[in-house]
């Protein structure tokens, strides 16, 4: 998306969170909780990637400065300040009080292939340092892809932004590099700051700019995604009203509402320079969820004390067939707007089962027959179709449903559906949902209006109501073109 002025609506202003979990096999984008989950054949069936949290979580810092002017202009912002502000934002994630987790600052990135120096300065020395994530070849082990470390690098003056072929507006991206197959553990990440965004300069097209409380929002939110953590949609009404010509003039509910985790940046001020915690209640709730505390000790209260959850399956309208892709929200009774937690329907189930009926002969398998075998990622456990489970504080709490917003794609996903389907169908109800520390409700949502049956795997054209004026334009040039 691009950005042609800085008072553009900064619905345009998308991360672009290229989210490259670019290990073969690829794996599919999950919402409200984990970016990905185990398969049949790969990690832990429908269990979320993630790390082992039983010792600190180390990665290395590049040694060069985090932003410098174009040209080998003056460094704006040194090398000590940079390692310093990415030590602190991962603190961010580090000090909620019911998630354990931890991170060492191992030092500086280093040498694998031909990069032997300190600072990442091109698009070669990224690639080297990443490694090979295709799968077809083995990567050096010295490599993130190898699984030696995990990188967070600094592109100075966005210039391997440029030789990689990312657009202006990209400001960083973060990615998982290597799993362990057997248990879907993640053993190397890495995160590119874009410095260009720090440089001091403007000139509203090719050099944009970003406050330091946006920058820090901005990649908090990628080391949240370097953690296992997916997207998030609550408070998608500021975004459409944005769209609609409006300004990013949220709440201060609705801005403690706004999930770190939303996938476009400055829906909402930055949280920190109104005065906000940088975490929403959703992006605390699904970290505690991902790395639970056990114990009330040193400062921390255990996660089983902390928060219940509400689970069920989100039906069409037969009560029978299971909805995926829907978007469900909990918001809590007293601040419906700033306390609230999302789910998407049927996230740790798979976004492709695939099909193995045509390459089942084993006369015949060819690439033709066994075009599409699934993703490997995502559980093929029928029960978890259309099903939700959504971690929340003690208290009274009522349910509501949405579509994922259309453009929620690609690195903005937060479905296994993607592109995600509109919602099939409506759902009213007035009912409050009781949630007790350590308890679980069973709460099932019936959507009104649907079909009466509707295959869970069929294509979400289906959904999708053609005008009549498009659909007699086509035949008239089917006409045509069988004429011809």
């Amino acid at each position: 998306m691009r950005n042609t002025g800085k008072n553009t609506p900064r619905y345009k202003m998308a991360l672009a969170i290229l989210l490259s979990v670019l290990l073969p096999p690829q794996t599919a984008l999950f919402a409200g909780g984990p970016l990905g989950v185990g398969g049949p054949n790969f990690g832990l069936s429908g269990v979320p990637f993630v790390w082992d949290n039983s010792a600190p979580i180390g990665y290395r810092v590049d040694g060069g400065p985090l932003s410098q002017q174009p040209n080998g202009g003056p460094v704006v912002i040194d090398n000590a300040t940079g390692v310093a502000r990415v030590n602190r934002l991962f603190g961010n994630w580090s000090a909620v009080r019911t998630a354990n987790l931890s991170f060492s600052n191992l030092g500086g990135i280093s040498h694998v292939g031909s990069f032997t120096g300190t600072d990442v300065r091109t698009a070669q020395d990224f690639l080297a340092v990443q490694g090979d994530l295709s799968g077809a070849n083995p990567p050096d082990p010295a490599s993130c892809a190898g699984g030696g470390q995990s990188p967070i690098i600094f592109d100075a003056d966005g210039s391997i932004f440029d030789a990689l072929g990312f657009p202006p507006e990209v400001i960083g991206f973060a990615f998982i590099c290597d799993l362990n197959a057997t248990t879907g553990r993640v053993i190397s990440a890495g995160a590119v700051l874009n410095g260009r965004f720090q440089d001091g300069i403007n000139d509203h097209s090719f050099n944009l700019e970003l406050t330091a409380a946006e920058f820090d929002q901005a990649f908090t939110h990628e080391f949240g995604h370097f953690l296992g953590l997916g997207h998030s949609q609550i408070n998608i009404e500021v975004l459409q009203k944005l769209i609609a010509g409006g300004t990013n003039a949220c709440s201060n509910d609705e801005a403690a509402g706004m999930p770190l985790m939303f996938p476009i940046l400055g829906v909402c001020p930055a949280k920190t320079s109104i005065g906000l915690p940088i975490l929403s209640p959703d992006d605390l709730a699904w970290i505690s969820k991902l790395y639970p505390q056990a114990t009330n000790s040193s400062g921390k209260q255990s996660f089983a004390s902390a928060y219940g959850s509400v689970t069920g399956t989100v039906f069409f309208s037969d009560g029978v067939t299971p909805a995926q892709g829907v978007n469900i929200i909990a918001r809590n009774v007293n601040v419906p707007a700033a306390n609230a937690v999302s789910a998407v329907s049927g996230d740790k189930f798979t976004g492709n089962p695939g099909q193995t009926v045509t390459c089942q002969d084993p006369k015949n398998p060819t690439p033709q027959t066994c075009a599409n075998l699934g993703d490997p990622t995502g559980s093929r456990d029928s029960s978890l179709i259309g099903h939700f489970e959504i971690p929340l504080t003690p208290g009274t709490w009522t349910l509501s449903v949405e579509s994922v917003f259309a453009d929620f794609t690609g690195g903005s996903s937060l479905t296994p559906l993607d592109p995600p389907i509109p919602i099939p169908g409506t759902f009213s109800s007035t009912s409050q949902i009781s949630v007790t520390a350590g308890g679980q409700t069973i709460f099932n949502i019936t959507l009104q209006g649907t079909p009466q049956r509707f295959d869970a795997f069929e294509s979400s054209e289906l959904m999708v109501h053609e005008p009549m004026w498009l659909r007699q334009r086509r035949n008239d040039l089917l006409a045509i073109a069988v004429a011809q």
